[in-house]
């Protein structure tokens, strides 16, 4: 099994949050130009850092 620090798993889904609401915001200010690549890595990190988090519970 793979041992998951808790500080990379929470890096990550900071990481990830932060890029959902960079997206979020830069849709707004520039007509959706751009946005869609920072949501979709928003979403990826999002997953993997809750996936991160979930596997160093249950090691």
């Amino acid at each position: 099994m793979l041992r998951v620090s808790i500080f990379t798993a929470v890096i990550v889904l900071i990481v990830g949050l932060y890029d959902i609401a960079y997206a979020y915001n830069r849709r707004y200010r520039n007509h959706n130009h751009g946005a869609t690549p920072f949501m979709v890595l928003g979403i990826i990190f999002t997953i993997s850092g809750l996936v991160l988090i979930v596997m160093h519970w249950v090691k």
